[in-house]
């Protein structure tokens, strides 16, 4: 950034130079019109002018690109909370994963307790 500066500064160096050196009066005709000016305050116009028509000839693409910016970050906004709603449901499937499994574990053990009894009971009539 400061170097854009420096070379702004260094322009408008050589611009003034420029104009102090070029003050002759120069005739100017464009189509019907005619005038006189100081070639330094003409060639100014003529930069103005264009730095005008430049201007105006970027705005409809800059005002596109901030629509399409500003459409953008609105998106990444709800994708963001869908992420959000998404992970906050994985949480909770995870959660019920592991409950579900502490039940199955828990059955298991329960039925592994049950089956040596059951099997005792019966084999205790035949001895």
């Amino acid at each position: 950034m400061q170097i854009l500066l420096i070379f702004s500064f260094i322009i408008a160096f050589f611009a003034i130079i420029f104009a102090v050196q070029n003050t002759d009066i120069t005739p100017i005709r464009f189509m019907i019109w005619e005038t006189r000016g100081s070639l330094a305050l003409i060639l100014f116009v003529a930069l103005v002018a264009g730095a005008l028509i430049s201007y105006l000839a970027t705005t409809p693409s800059q005002i596109k690109q901030r629509m399409t910016i500003s459409s953008q970050r609105k998106r990444i906004t709800e994708v963001e909370g869908q992420l959000a709603t998404s992970q906050e449901q994985l949480d909770q499937s995870q959660e019920q994963l592991k409950e579900i499994e502490k039940q199955k574990e828990a059955e298991l053990a329960a039925s592994s307790e049950e089956t040596p009894t059951a099997q005792e009971s019966k084999s205790t009539p035949e001895s």
